[in-house]
């Protein structure tokens, strides 16, 4: 049995390679590069992993060089590549930065990997030159930007992208090779997400709600009965409400639900919609300044409209007017009042299967070709999918996690969105607590890594997120289904606080970043 030490960087993909790599997770342990050096008394194979900023910030360059005064065998992946390379004199130098973008590289023969061209997924900001003795290069893409290298005698390697994204087809092969090891097989299938009986739903008038002091009134999108569900609080425990706000840990109320024909009997008013747009322009400049510096890779960036609205009801009734979102809400409580009208999926279990539905693309109805056609958008979506497999990888049983779609567009009363599909085996007895710390704060409301994310998150925006980016769900039995909370007013005193935001990778344009806010605005106009 190994000891395989894996270091760990910050990183929001570092699941990935441990799920990739060929051992099994007894024989792997995760550590910190602050914590390293001491434990490699204990280590048969060092792995170093992925992560934002460079090697020498990082303090990684030392450590490489301990592990090879010890003859470990040793396999860097993307800032562990880098680390290599600079422990053995090679140049590293900024490039045009590259992430969740794919890529043929261009495999020579060696020791450590077999010939070839292999299409690999990159994640990077920084890359090698001048590689030389005792390192050499084994692959390249066609604009000579190199993707792995190998000692010449010690059993040490680097690859630059990432061999355990789902957009690096062949991974699993190429990490096997190098440990001279059969790729572990990915287990297929799994159960679909089985429909349960019916209840005959009772009517409901939405202004009989507004007087009620505790209630949440969800979508059909949230039960797996397909009718509006009105939750309130109860000793019964059949059914539990969850909620968190964006910075908060997810709470749980027990109580009853009870489905129903819901009667929108309050007329629709205008909305009057005032963004507050200051800084944004900035803030977008900025996070692409610390993408190029390879300090993180993508960071979603919001601003806050402030809507003016009587009632919960009327403001539900305005997001419904054209057609109800997958995940309508109305949740009123004596501490709390939020109306949201998002589409986007957190996550959803039945038994032992979890799913979560990444979203990345926004264009209007008439533009879905071009978003189709979008690498910067593909590349966003590619991105957060990786993040989200990292946090599957966490919870599931080795191998079961998989992608089911890489991109699909789904169509919205206003917009066309890009989605992923991600499944994954729960082990027994895994509770919904437990998959939501995994999977909480949403990757795609963060960016990636998420850790560095949320630290520029904190810098550049103003206010808290507060229930805008946090998650609201049911759990029935033994399913349940988490939205996340985009598209989510909440009421502050007189008026309502309305999130809204985008994704800012490198190839970001800010003033189109500013019409695609604007755009996700059109269910208030």
């Amino acid at each position: 049995m190994a000891r395989v030490l894996f270091i760990e960087n910050h990183d929001s993909f570092s699941w990935n390679v441990v799920d990739a790599l060929p051992f099994s997770r007894s024989e792997i342990e995760l550590i910190s590069a602050s914590q390293a050096l001491s434990a490699l008394d204990r280590a048969d194979v060092v792995v170093m992993g992925p992560g934002p900023t460079d090697p020498i910030r990082a303090g990684l360059v030392e450590l490489v060089g301990e592990v090879a005064r010890r003859r470990l065998p040793f396999l860097g992946v993307c800032l562990g590549h880098q680390a290599l390379g600079l422990a053995f004199g090679s140049t590293l130098v900024r490039s045009t930065p590259s992430h969740g973008k794919r890529a043929t590289a261009h495999f020579t023969e060696s020791r450590s990997f077999p010939a070839g061209d292999f299409e690999v997924m990159r994640y990077h900001s920084l890359s090698l030159t001048d590689v030389t003795a005792p390192l050499k290069v084994v692959a390249r893409l066609s604009d000579g930007t190199v993707m792995a290298v190998e000692h010449e005698s010690l059993p040490m390697a680097g690859i630059q992208f990432h061999a355990d994204s789902f957009g690096t087809p062949r991974g699993r092969e190429l990490i096997a090779a190098f440990f001279n090891r059969d790729p572990l097989s990915l287990r297929q299938g799994g159960e679909g997400l089985g429909e349960g009986p019916t209840p005959a739903p009772s009517p409901l008038k939405l202004s009989s709600l507004q007087t009620q002091d505790t209630f949440a009134l969800l979508a059909p999108g949230f039960s797996k009965h397909g009718h509006w569900t009105l939750f309130e609080e109860s000793p019964d425990q059949q059914t539990a409400l969850w909620y968190a706000t964006a910075e908060g840990k997810p709470q749980r109320l027990t109580g009853r639900a009870r489905a129903v024909d819901l009667i929108f009997d309050v007329p629709f008013t205008p909305l009057k919609v005032d963004l507050d747009e200051t800084g944004f322009l900035e803030g977008v400049t900025k996070i692409r300044e610390h993408i190029a510096a390879g300090d993180v890779y993508q960071v979603n960036l919001t601003l806050r409209a402030t809507l003016t609205c009587e009632s919960g009801a009327h403001l539900l009734s305005a997001f419904c007017r054209k057609a109800v979102p997958r995940f309508a809400a109305w949740v009123k409580s004596p501490q709390l009042e939020l109306v949201s009208a998002s589409p986007e999926l957190l996550v959803e279990t039945n038994d032992r299967l979890i799913h979560v539905e990444p979203m990345k693309g926004t264009a209007p109805p008439s533009e879905r070709l071009w978003l189709e056609r979008s690498e910067k958008d593909r590349a966003e979506l590619a991105m957060i999918t990786d993040l989200l497999r990292d946090d599957l990888h966490r919870l599931c049983e080795p191998n079961s996690v998989h992608v089911v779609n890489d991109r699909r567009m789904i169509e919205l009363p206003y917009v066309v969105q890009a989605v992923a599909d991600v499944e994954g085996e729960l082990p027994a007895q895994t509770t919904l607590e437990q998959v939501l710390a995994a999977v909480h704060p949403g990757g795609s409301v963060t960016g990636a890594p998420r850790e560095a994310a949320l630290q520029h998150i904190a810098a550049l925006e103003p206010t808290a997120r507060g229930a805008y980016c946090g998650a609201l769900g049911l759990e029935e039995n033994s399913s349940a289904r988490v939205a996340l909370l985009i598209r989510t007013a909440e009421r502050i005193g007189s008026a309502w606080r309305y999130g809204v935001g985008s994704g800012i990778t490198w190839d970001s344009d800010p003033h189109a970043e500013l019409e695609e806010v604007r755009l996700k605005l059109g269910a208030l106009r």
